[in-house]
């Protein structure tokens, strides 16, 4: 099957959502969950299976980031209810802003534990959609991997985003939690913070993008495109 843009012009802009629409939020398990609110959702794949990637590390970066990212942002949203009437507004702000950044930092980890725990062989309309839009998946390749270079040393995600605006695909470069695509919808995430490869790499981003790429679960974007 061969994906054109024209495949896309029926899926609205509320369909594909904002960034956390449609991904598998934790507050979707609310009324499975305790009375703090979200749920740490379990890695998709065993952890000492990766190709580069230790075991070490994933659990620690899914203990630790992840999972403190889902208890703060129960703790901060329990805050601002506990806010009075006559607070100010720096408060609630500061709060929002907080809130923001361990929301989307929960959303992210999903989608990134998610994308991973695969054989890094792209095929079918995943393929097919990135040879479309970027002219080869070599070119693609390129793109995204040297956008992960330039968050080398600090910090920030790469994701490959469904834009329902034109219905188009983009290589979206973010600093932090806070930043991404208008509407975007994720279909491939790559953590780009050191906590993501320090532990096996130190300092060499390269070396750990190469190994996120060997571990890409395509079968996990390619349900994103579908959807």
């Amino acid at each position: 099957m061969t994906l054109s843009r024209r495949s896309f012009i029926g899926v609205t802009a509320a369909a594909v959502g904002a960034l956390a629409a449609g991904t598998r939020v934790s507050a979707q398990n609310l009324s499975a969950a305790d009375a703090s609110g979200y749920r740490v959702q379990p890695l998709p794949f065993h952890p000492a299976k990766l190709n580069g990637i230790s075991e070490r590390l994933i659990v620690s970066h899914h203990d630790k980031n992840y999972a403190g990212a889902v208890r703060r942002l129960s703790a901060i949203q329990e805050r601002i209810r506990q806010l009075p009437a006559d607070s100010p507004p720096f408060q609630m702000g500061a709060l929002k802003r907080e809130e923001l950044i361990a929301m989307n930092s929960m959303i992210l980890h999903e989608y990134y534990f998610e994308n991973l725990g695969g054989d890094g062989k792209a095929a079918g309309n995943a393929l097919d959609l990135i040879k479309q839009q970027f002219g080869s998946y070599e070119d693609w390749e390129h793109e995204f991997k040297l956008t992960g270079l330039s968050l080398s040393g600090g910090s920030g995600w790469v994701m490959l985003s469904f834009s329902p605006h034109d219905t188009r695909v983009y290589n979206v470069w973010s600093s932090d939690h806070t930043q991404g695509l208008a509407a975007g919808k994720p279909l491939l995430v790559m953590d780009m913070y050191e906590h993501s490869y320090q532990m096996d790499y130190g300092a060499d981003a390269k070396g750990y993008i190469q190994a996120f790429f060997k571990n890409i679960n395509w079968e996990a974007v390619q349900k994103r495109i579908e959807a």
